[in-house]
């Protein structure tokens, strides 16, 4: 089982890309990337802190994220699931 762990901020694009989920370009406020998704048939906008593609989003982060995007085992998507497609 894949072991939830620290992404850096490219490799969290990749994995929410697989789920339907992109950065809206030229939304945020300075150093602030906006996440945006589909969940249940919604328009969903999620804004995080990035200063660069290297930084590394921390587990509580990366777990506010997946609970805001439904992609948490409760809604069906495990943490092996996820972190496989890094």
């Amino acid at each position: 089982m894949a072991a939830k762990k620290p992404l850096k901020y490219r490799v969290l694009r990749k994995i929410l890309a697989s789920f339907g989920v992109h950065e809206e370009q030229g939304r945020g406020k300075g150093s602030e990337r906006m996440l945006v998704g589909i969940v249940d048939g919604r328009v969903v906008r999620y804004p995080t802190k990035c200063h660069h593609e290297g930084d590394e989003k921390q587990i509580p982060v990366i777990n506010a994220i997946r609970r805001h995007f439904k992609l948490t085992a409760a809604d069906g998507v495990s943490d092996q699931d996820f972190y496989g497609r890094a």
